[in-house]
């Protein structure tokens, strides 16, 4: 991965870390000194750099940016968003999701739909890194790995049947279509292939003590293994097949929720994340995280690594916060630079690229892994809706914030709550109302509650939406957009509970 340095103010360099995934760096010459944010997931031009010196992009190019009006604000923050209510008896009663990009293309995958076998409920967010081409083949593919892992024996045969008199086309997963989704036309009949195969192992050692967790890290990790294995496979011609090598050396992160009447499963691998939004007998609202992030602020994952390798690695294997000082996930589907042995990564990658891709101090392999992290939750009907997010929006927003958020437009209170901090005098309580009318009065109520979080996301104040923020925000320069704000992936799934309160 390239890097780049933009010098900024000291003071957005302290409030940005930790949660940006920046490094530090300074840089002096004589008695000055100048610090430099390093991120390894863009890569921006040096005359780039020259354009936005000095002082930091805001204070120089804001009054520049092209004026957005609230309207064609809207008008982008809407333009991929879906909504879907279940016409079936269900706990989902319906969902929101939107996705806006930062990348382009956008990086960010997904997913939803409903296994035709059982009826129960997949929902999915792929964050990619390093290109598209992992999170898409993963949202194109992994929902049927796990529909067909969950199956049990009597569906197994009928899906095989299935799928031998349809020639291989028979669905697992009957899925939700969203306007911008896309899928491979060159990787569909391997695709398939991979799935069918995959079916007849799965009913060939058919377990029926297999409990729903293991059928889940199965479909993953099966999954990743035939990501890897096709990168290898030549074309009939003898040609590398580049569009498997791509989903291969690319990565991705992932979450999905199960849903199986009551239980909720979450699966998650690198640092998307769950949130449930619960509504306690107290009658107040409460974040509940489902997820923890497998990155280096998690020490757990710090321990699980070094303790896969010897002792001598531990210096390196997590360095400057990324593995082997390279990547800031340490979980991740694809990314086969950080799995495959030397040999193999020589003779394909090397080959392929005509360059040397192995990264250093690379002697233990694998050092990364898409085995998922798996939470089961059991359903109440105080549990009222469930956040999957990629970290595009964990970035600037807190897990009570957004819960805070959907439960207010949920509530139909959409404007908030008054905030009283600061407050000393009854000047200061007349200017904040002034500041909240004024924000009030242009505020957009948006229907598709995932909209709602990435306005305040991207705009949010304590007293409403600052629309000259948000307007900025959504016109900043492509060679520098990633410096403020990531691919933003959002699916809100909203719980039925007087359907939960049958099955409780």
């Amino acid at each position: 991965m390239s890097a780049f340095a933009v010098p900024v103010r000291r003071k957005a360099v302290l409030s940005g870390l930790g949660r940006l995934g920046w490094q530090v760096m300074m840089r002096g010459r004589g008695g000055s000194t100048t610090t430099f944010l390093v991120h390894s997931r863009t890569v921006v031009s040096s005359a780039v750099l020259q354009q936005y010196q000095p002082g930091g992009f805001p204070h120089v190019h804001r009054s520049s940016l092209a004026k957005l009006t609230p309207q064609q604000v809207t008008n982008v923050l809407r333009a991929n968003d879906a909504s879907f209510v279940m016409d079936f008896d269900s706990p989902v009663h319906r969902f929101d999701s939107n996705q806006l990009a930062s990348n382009s293309p956008i990086e960010d995958r997904r997913a939803a739909g409903r296994c035709l076998y059982s009826g129960d409920m997949l929902f999915g967010v792929f964050d990619g890194h390093g290109g598209s081409a992992c999170a898409q083949t993963v949202s194109e593919r992994l929902l049927d790995y796990i529909a067909v892992s969950l199956m049990d024996y009597k569906q197994l045969c009928e899906y095989k049947s299935s799928m031998e008199s349809s020639a291989g086309r028979a669905e697992a997963v009957r899925r939700f279509n969203f306007a911008n989704d896309y899928s491979s036309q060159e990787g569909g009949r391997r695709y398939t292939e991979a799935l069918y195969k995959f079916a007849r192992e799965v009913l060939a050692a058919y377990d029926e003590e297999a409990d729903a967790a293991d059928c889940l890290r199965h479909a993953f990790e099966r999954l990743d293994e035939d990501i890897s294995s096709e990168a290898q496979a030549k074309l009939p011609n003898g040609q590398v097949n580049f569009e498997a090598l791509q989903a291969a050396y690319a990565g991705a992160t992932t979450v999905v929720a199960y849903v199986h009447g009551t239980d909720l499963y979450i699966a998650n691998v690198g640092d998307s994340g769950a949130v449930l939004g619960v509504h306690n007998e107290y009658g107040t609202w409460e974040p509940r995280q489902l997820t923890s992030d497998h990155n280096a602020l998690n020490p757990s994952e710090i321990l699980r690594i070094r303790g896969e390798h010897p002792r001598s690695e531990s210096t390196f294997v997590v360095k400057g916060g990324r593995l082997l000082g390279y990547l800031q996930p340490l979980r991740a589907f694809g990314d086969v630079k950080f799995k495959w042995k030397k040999e193999l990564q020589m003779e394909v990658l090397n080959t392929a690229y005509n360059k040397n891709l192995i990264p250093v101090n690379y002697y233990t392999p694998p050092y990364l892994t898409a085995m998922p992290e798996i939470t089961h939750h059991k359903l109440t009907s105080n549990d009222k809706f469930l956040i999957l997010a990629s970290d595009g929006l964990w970035e600037p927003m807190m897990k009570q914030t957004a819960v805070r958020l959907v439960a207010e437009h949920l509530m139909g209170n959409h404007k908030g709550r008054f905030h009283f901090d600061g407050i000393k005098t009854l000047g200061d309580i007349s200017a904040i109302l002034k500041k909240r009318r004024a924000s009030h009065s242009a505020e957009v109520m948006d229907q598709n509650v995932t909209t709602h979080l990435i306005r305040h996301a991207l705009g949010g104040t304590d007293d409403g939406i600052d629309h000259s923020k948000l307007a900025t925000m959504l016109t900043l320069p492509e060679e520098i957009v990633r410096l403020y704000r990531d691919d933003i992936t959002i699916s809100v799934i909203f719980f039925n509970s007087d359907h939960i309160a049958s099955l409780e």
